[in-house]
């Protein structure tokens, strides 16, 4: 024990030193949000015909800046206070579904290029008496602003283009 305190009195003094010469930096710093959405639009490009698109909920936000101020990583997640749910409607019938598992994750490069990674059931929508109509979960990763996918695990039907079941859900 006395061997172990002569050796921790002296390194304990140079960490002491050296703290109160060295310059203060500048701490890395995270910025937590909690969003609400709600939000209602037309999405023309999935079916051939229009959907009715409403977003409504709450999510939580993290953002992460390192020690230059530089935003290097923003995470979402469900947390808001309330779920977060999507629904579709088209032609007297709406599908919705409840995202209360999932996360987005953008990593950010100094270039101007970030990596955005999806984990969990990110779209789940089912149809009665049919079941799942289209499920987007497991893991996936995109190269961006150029869409290159770096990475998929599970199935991702709205990222493979698959959009023929849940269009037939709405007659």
């Amino acid at each position: 024990m006395r061997r172990l305190m002569k050796l921790f009195v002296p390194v304990a003094g140079t960490i002491v030193s050296v703290a109160l010469v060295a310059s203060p930096a500048t701490a890395n710093m995270q910025v937590s949000s909690v969003n609400h959405v709600e939000y209602r639009y037309t999405d023309s490009s999935i079916c051939p015909f229009d959907l009715r698109v409403h977003l409504h909920g709450s999510y939580k936000n993290v953002d992460y800046y390192d020690n230059t101020g530089f935003l290097y990583k923003t995470i979402d997640t469900p947390g808001g206070g309330e779920p977060f749910a999507v629904s579709y409607s088209a032609k007297g019938t709406t599908l919705t579904q409840r995202n209360d598992a999932f996360s987005t994750v953008v990593i950010y490069n100094h270039d101007g290029t970030w990596t955005y990674t999806e984990r969990g059931p990110v779209n789940k929508f089912t149809a009665p008496g049919v079941g799942i109509v289209l499920l987007d979960a497991g893991i996936a990763s995109w190269s961006e602003p150029d869409e290159t996918l770096l990475f998929m695990g599970g199935p991702h039907q709205a990222a493979n283009g698959d959009f023929v079941a849940f269009c037939a859900a709405f007659g």
